[in-house]
Formats: C-alpha cells, structure tokens, sequence
C-alpha cells in the first residue's frame, strides 16, 4: 500500500520488502531477485524494479502492449482513419506472436514497405520504437526465460479481482487500517481456503484448465524413461516427432512447455507413472504433494499423508481425471468382510452379491415389460417417444446414463404452480422453466451492478463482432458500455478501449 505511484516511493517500499526476505529467496538467488520480471510498461515502475533488481530482465505484458498501440491507434493527435486500424494493428499483432526471430524481422521490414503505414509517419515511427525494444514484448525471444508459458501478466490482474471481489466485495475500505486489516486477516485466509481445498481435491476448476492432468490420446507404453526424471514422449498430431520432458524443472520441448509451462505431454508422463508436478493440480493419488499444501495452508505438520489418500484402495482414474470408486454395493461387500474378519465364507458373499444383483434386475424388467406393454397398446403416442429415447441412449455414455437413471420422472420441465407441488425438495434452486432461466441470464461483469429481472430492451448489445445487424438479429446478451472491456471485442467492432475504469 503506497500513497503515490512515483519511482521513489516504489523503490522505497521494494527495499523495506526486501529487507524482510533472506538469503533463499527467489529460488536462492536472494538480493539478486527474481529471474524475470514482467510488468505493464509504467516506466516508474519498471525504473524502480530496476534500481532495486538490476540483474532481472525486464520484459513487457503482450496484453498491454497490444492494449496500448490500439489505444495509440485511436488518439486523435495521431489522425489515423478507421478503417486502417485493424491493419495497422495486425503488423504489431504478427511482430508480437512471431514464432522465430527470422520472421519477427520479416514481418517487421514488410511494416515498413506497406503502403498503409507509410501514410501515417507517426505510426511508422511508433513500430519502429517498438522494434527498439523487441526483446522485452516479442514472444519468440522468451525461449530461453523460465515465464512457465505466460506471456502476460494475467496472475497479477486475478490476484487484483481476487482482492476486489473476495476480499473487499466490490466495496472501498474507509481507511488504511481497515485496508490493512482486510490485507492481513481475510486475504490470507482466502488463499488458505483455496490450498486446503486443492490438497483434498475439492478445488472447483474447470477440467478442461491447463493445470488439471488430464488423459489424452498418447498411448502410455509409448512413453520411454531416458534418466531418473528424463522421458521421451511421442507427438500426438505428428509421426515420428518425440519431445524430452524433464519433470524434474517441469519443461518440454514443445511449444508449450519449453518455458517451464504444462503441457499434454508432461501430464501424459504424470498419469502414466503416477509422478508428483508443480505444473499440475495434485490428484488423489499423489498424497505427498496434498500434504505439503496443507502443510503451507496451516503449518500443521502432524497429519500424516495417508489422510489425504483415496477412501478405498482401488480406486482409480478416469479419463477425466477424476476418481473413480467402487460401487455401493462392492463397498457394502467390503465392509462385511472387514467387521466379520475371516469367518465370513466368499460363497456367502458371491450368494449375497448375487441375490442383491438378481433383485435389481427383477424390477427393471417389470419396467421394460410395462414399457413394452405400453407400446404395444398405443404405438401412435409411445412410439415416437421410445424412438427418442433409443436414440440417446445409444450415443449417450455411461455418466451420462447413470445420470439419466438418477433423474428419471424427478423433473417435469413445467413450473412450479403447473406441477402442483406446494414446496422444493432437494434442490437449492427456483424451478422454472428452462426458457426462463435462458431469458434472465446474464453474465456478470464485476465492474457495475446487475439489475433485476430482464435487460431493457434498449440495453442491447451484439453477441459477436462481426454481429453488427439490427432488430430481430440482435441478441440481448450484455448492456451496451459507452467503451468494451475486451480488446479482441475493441479490434473487432473497431471500437476504442475505455480509458478508465468508469468508461468499462
């Protein structure tokens, strides 16, 4: 917390917090600092970080730099047409995802020679300067620095909405000691929460997330062991390509995980050998890591890491990475055996196993019989319905039938006041009609309040950018802002960027 943003009173507050660090900081680099900072271009920051650090490297957020040049291209000082924007812009784009050094000088010297730039000198002059400092932006030059595949500065931009959403909740404190208190208490506990939620895998994350191990189509026996932490792991698009994975530093030699991010291919050699990763979530299985972020979550050393393993030991993984355990009645098999001991026959628990199986199928086909009575009966209204329900129960996986067996006739589809039912039962949330629940949805911001009920019909916005039509085309998806939040929205409606978080 500093009271202004000037070079001065950020180096201050760098030495006050280096002076609480030792000597194994920053990976035992110490006073040295971090390898690599990545920063907005505030040239008082950048100034600061660099007096107190002077042997990291300084790179720049490709998010801003993008954000910047479309604002640069927008200022009315520097009169650029509209319809030059998206052009002028694709240069600097194709510069800043340049896959090698070679083609970032290409695209560069084709800048220079287009037409389009040559007609506004203070754009060319702008490229040029950012060409100056290229090796602070240009992605292609970062192979060699451990940025675990970020490209911009994103954490710290969460960790803000973290601060403002959790923490604050949206609300400005009155003054610094209840800021400092919020800082020390309920932002510290926040973090707590999320660690002991990871190590005992209760953590809400999307499977599909980059940080989540999942299965893939590398076949496992593929994979070769060169050293003690050193694997070969074929391509799964390309023939007779292999990358070197070195779980040991979390690196790859593929695109993705040649700067120490997680790729498919380090999480194929993690479920394959069932191996411990700092690019990952832990599972179920890896009980030493889940320990260990307890352990930084609490201090508490004494629980030991059999706590944190699976509830049965044959549990296993799924494709989805998650566990997956035993049925009920297996479980119910298991517990008999275990509170009986060894007088307990396995004839006697086959012919127990077996009766519960028998009754099970007795009833469903007293269904398929009724089911099949009814059909017979009355083609013309149950025949349409067996079609459709044949149909997706034949594509439909085992989950998803699981699924559909646990809520068979629980759901109607109609309201409430239709179903006659007085009161909810089993469920958290409003029964109303699906078509409802599409109409009132909309997505929340963080940045203003969400009014009740719908969105006026003044309020409407296009869903995509090439979506520009009127009337009956246009769906109502957000409240038109007087400037987008996205860039990728701003370049495509070519449309300016807010200035500040009151125009968001």
């Amino acid at each position: 917390m500093l009271p202004n943003e000037q070079c001065e009173t950020i180096t201050s507050a760098l030495h006050l917090y280096l002076s609480l660090l030792d000597d194994q900081c920053f990976g035992g680099r110490g006073a040295m600092g971090p390898v690599v900072f990545m920063t907005d271009d505030s040239t008082a920051e950048r100034n600061a970080l660099k007096a107190v650090f002077p042997e990291t490297v300084m790179l720049l957020c490709a998010f801003h730099v993008l954000q910047a040049y479309w604002r640069f291209l927008w200022d009315s000082k520097n009169s650029v047409k509209q319809v030059s924007r998206p052009i002028l812009f694709l240069f600097v784009k194709s510069m800043l995802y340049a896959t090698s050094d070679s083609a970032l000088n290409d695209i560069y010297h084709m800048a220079l020679s287009d037409v389009t730039v040559n007609s506004y000198q203070k754009v060319r002059s702008h490229i040029q300067a950012l060409y100056e400092r290229r090796f602070e932006w240009a992605s292609c030059l970062r192979a060699d620095l451990p940025i675990r595949s970020n490209n911009t500065n994103n954490f710290c931009e969460s960790a803000m909405r973290v601060m403002k959403d959790k923490i604050l909740h949206r609300t400005k404190a009155f003054n610094l000691l209840q800021l400092l208190d919020f800082v020390i208490t309920r932002l510290d506990e926040h973090y707590s929460c999320r660690l002991i939620d990871a190590a005992n895998n209760r953590l809400h994350v999307d499977r599909s997330s980059r940080y989540v191990a999942s299965k893939s189509s590398i076949n496992s026996e593929s994979i070769r062991q060169l050293d003690n932490d050193l694997y070969e792991v074929p391509s799964e698009t390309k023939q007779g390509i292999v990358y070197c994975v070195d779980m040991s530093v979390g690196c790859c030699d593929c695109s993705a995980g040649n700067t120490g991010g997680p790729c498919k291919h380090q999480s194929a050699v993690m479920l394959a050998y069932n191996l411990s990763s700092w690019n990952f979530l832990p599972t179920q299985n890896d009980t030493g890591m889940c320990r260990l972020l307890h352990i930084i979550a609490t201090g508490d050393t004494t629980v030991s890491a059999d706590w944190f393993a699976a509830l049965s030991s044959s549990a296993s993984m799924s494709s989805d990475g998650l566990v997956q355990l035993p049925s009920p009645i297996s479980l119910q098999v298991e517990s008999a055996t275990v509170s009986t001991g060894d007088n307990v026959l396995p004839e006697m628990i086959e012919a127990n196993q077996s009766q519960v199986d028998e009754e099970i199928l007795k009833r469903f086909n007293c269904i398929a019989d009724r089911v099949r009575e009814l059909y017979r009966s009355d083609p013309a209204t149950y025949g349409p319905a067996l079609n459709a329900f044949c149909q997706q129960a034949e594509v439909a996986t085992d989950s998803n039938l699981q699924s559909a067996l646990h809520c068979f006739t629980k759901y109607t589809g109609a309201a409430l006041a239709l179903t006659g039912r007085k009161q909810l039962k089993g469920l958290k949330n409003i029964g109303v009609q699906p078509t409802a629940v599409a109409r009132r949805k909309m997505a929340v911001g963080g940045r203003k309040r969400c009014y009740l009920g719908r969105p006026s019909h003044l309020s409407y916005a296009a869903e995509h950018a090439y979506s520009k039509g009127k009337g009956s085309d246009r769906r109502n998806v957000l409240p038109k802002r007087r400037a987008p939040h996205s860039l990728a929205t701003a370049v495509g409606n070519v449309e300016v960027l807010g200035r500040t978080h009151s125009q968001k």
